[in-house]
């Protein structure tokens, strides 16, 4: 096998005539830079030029591979029409054009794969390749395939019946397009090889009999808004050795039958979610295997069961499930998302102990109390002095790995959590609306410097802002409204480096970062926390905030009791997109250099002391569009020009 990651052919004679299989994967060629002998080499079986940069249509002379069994030119952008002259290649076996831009009929994509090679082809992959159509029924004559994929495309139409003719297929892949028609046993009659199917996210609706054994016995099953519904599919319970199993958004009515616990207790992905299921879970799922499990927005009720120790991601919200939490014993979690719950009583001090966590949402539930102080349960360390154990209380030595905390809408109380001095991690802190009273620690930018998100508003915090507030380089959205802050606004906000639009690349967190970076790798369609919101008071209004939330870039301090007057310093925060210091009991002028905040799209103002004229600076700020200065001492002329003559 030759494997070319440069241009080797410039040291290679053109006479290589028993040259049978050449890679070309991963690399960056242009289009002119596949070299013309490469078609003449007569005796090739085996052609991969996956992940370039190939464009041109193809090549006449590819024609020429007579002998050619796999050919892979997935990953590019090739283009237009497939060339007549394939119809030479009666040995294709497995034939590879996804991801790429054919921009033709499906049945023209058939009509060019050699007519002679239909009854050898076992692998045809056109998923994400820019082909539409209405119809699929030639797939009756490939009676070789074990894999057909045709997955993202805009095929349109019904499922023809033979498509469970096809008694080799393993893996059959129609996911997202725009398939109509209802599919019943006899489309899967034949298929007794098969063991992964994605039929998700079409116009789909499956019409099983109630009591169907299929011939199969299936390791991937993807049928998200796939309309099984609305009655739990029966036959799904004979699929013991299924992996993965996604039945989401089908309009399932009903309760969990028993079955599903023990039939699927070997899987490793479950997604049930976006359905009607109601009843109590299970108080023990202790006996399961699954990395993954998504139950959220159904109507579950009962008490939050106990975990498999294997679970990594974990998705219950929006449900209806009640009582405590009780302790987490799944050493491996790294995602729970339980928002939207009726969850009451205090967050467990297992939580301590759960070294992979990195994102916890128990937002919008009942929980009171204090959060743990895991500064006080440090886990037992040898002491080098001694050969006894004994507990070692410095700080340093014990820290959660929490990136992202979502604890709003609760009755949480005490002052700032201890817990959070040992979540050094942090990025986003999200602890809206709640009873939390008292002052902010200065330890806050010291310990959490990494945050980006930092969140506080409708407490009873009080005092002063911690000058150390300012050192959190990365925050981009900075919320403390709605409390009992005094004392004047820090000087030091420009330390605020991402809110001055001159952040570094290694500064900018993306949202997948934040939420998604520890999903499994089966939840491409994301979970959870895609789904969570941000409520932010902008522009006047309350704004609901999902995955965009990172692009916002705010400082609220509204609703306080802030003095004195708004620091020049926040001329330099020119990546600033809100900017709300309204109802406080700032005074002075408003900052002539105002107009640096190029990036401006709300600023308001209002019900404070400021006096003296309003600062011809405020023109400069092309992308205002809401304004709002009233309730002030202002005086003199209104600035005009540019963006102020739109509002």
């Amino acid at each position: 096998m030759w494997s070319m990651h440069f241009p080797i052919w410039l040291f290679i004679q053109h006479n290589l005539t028993v040259l049978e299989e050449v890679d070309l994967s991963f690399n960056n060629f242009y289009s002119p830079a596949v070299p013309n002998w490469l078609w003449d080499v007569n005796g090739l079986k085996s052609l991969n030029l996956e992940a370039n940069e190939l464009s041109c249509p193809f090549p006449n002379k590819l024609g020429n591979l007579t002998l050619l069994e796999t050919l892979n030119i997935a990953g590019n952008n090739v283009q237009g029409i497939i060339p007549g002259t394939m119809q030479n290649m009666c040995n294709l076996r497995s034939l590879d054009l996804s991801a790429n831009n054919i921009d033709m009929d499906i049945t023209e994509v058939i009509d060019r794969i050699p007519n002679c090679s239909w009854k050898h082809l076992q692998e045809l992959n056109l998923r994400y390749a820019n082909i539409t159509g209405t119809t699929l029924q030639f797939v009756s004559n490939l009676t070789s395939l074990t894999m057909f994929d045709v997955s993202e495309n805009q095929l349109s139409g019904p499922v023809p019946v033979e498509i469970g003719t096809l008694t080799n297929l393993t893996h059959l892949y129609l996911g997202s397009n725009n398939l109509i028609g209802v599919l019943s046993e006899d489309h899967f009659a034949g298929l007794m090889n098969l063991k992964y199917i994605d039929l998700s996210h079409n116009n789909l609706e499956l019409v099983i009999d109630l009591h169907w054994v299929p011939p199969f016995s299936l390791d991937v099953a993807s049928f998200p808004s796939c309309h099984l519904g609305p009655q739990f599919p029966e036959w799904l319970q004979w699929q013991k050795s299924i992996r993965y199993l996604d039945i989401s958004n089908n309009g399932l009515v009903g309760r969990i039958p028993d079955w599903f616990w023990t039939s699927f207790s070997e899987a490793r992905h479950l997604d049930i979610s976006m359905n009607q299921l109601s009843g109590d879970l299970p108080l023990n799922l202790e006996f399961m295997s699954m990395i993954t499990l998504s139950m959220r927005s159904n109507l579950l009720t009962g008490l939050i069961p106990k975990l498999p120790t294997t679970v990594v991601v974990l998705d219950i919200s929006m449900n209806s499930l009640n009582g405590f939490v009780s302790d987490f014993r799944a050493p491996q979690l790294q995602v729970a998302v339980l928002f939207s719950n009726s969850i009451s009583g205090a967050i467990p001090t297992s939580i301590c102990e759960m070294q992979q966590l990195r994102i916890l949402d128990l937002s919008n539930n009942l929980l009171s109390k204090e959060l743990p102080d895991c500064g006080r349960n440090e886990p037992k360390q040898r002491n080098p002095s001694s050969s006894n154990f004994s507990r070692v209380k410095t700080m340093s030595s014990f820290s959660l790995r929490i990136t992202t905390l979502l604890l709003s809408n609760n009755s949480f109380s005490s002052r700032f959590p201890l817990f959070l001095r040992q979540c050094p991690s942090l990025i986003c802190l999200d602890l809206t609306q709640n009873r939390f009273t008292g002052e902010l620690p200065g330890w806050i930018g010291e310990v959490m410097h990494g945050l980006v998100i930092l969140r506080l508003r409708s407490n009873n915090f009080s005092g002063h802002i911690p000058v150390e507030i300012m050192e959190l380089h990365d925050v981009r959205i900075l919320d403390l409204s709605n409390n009992n802050f005094s004392g004047a606004i820090p000087q030091y906000v420009k330390n605020m480096k991402a809110l001055t639009g001159t952040a570094t690349a290694n500064d900018s967190i993306a949202y997948d970062i934040l939420f998604e970076g520890y999903r499994d790798k089966y939840l491409a369609s994301g979970m959870g926390l895609s789904n969570d919101s941000f409520l932010v008071v902008i522009k006047g209004q309350v704004l609901e905030y999902r995955k965009n939330i990172l692009y916002l870039m705010s400082i609220d301090l509204s609703c306080n009791s802030l003095t004195g007057e708004i620091p020049d310093e926040l001329s330099s925060l020119g990546g600033l997109i809100s900017l709300n210091l309204s109802s406080n009991l700032l005074s002075g002028n408003i900052p002539y250099k105002i107009g640096n905040l190029r990036s401006l799209e709300s600023l308001d103002l209002s019900k404070n002391k400021l006096g003296g004229e309003i600062p011809q600076g405020l023109s400069d700020l092309t992308y205002l569009s809401y304004l709002n200065l009233s309730y002030n001492n202002l005086s003199g002329r209104i600035p005009s020009g540019h963006q102020l003559d739109t509002l």
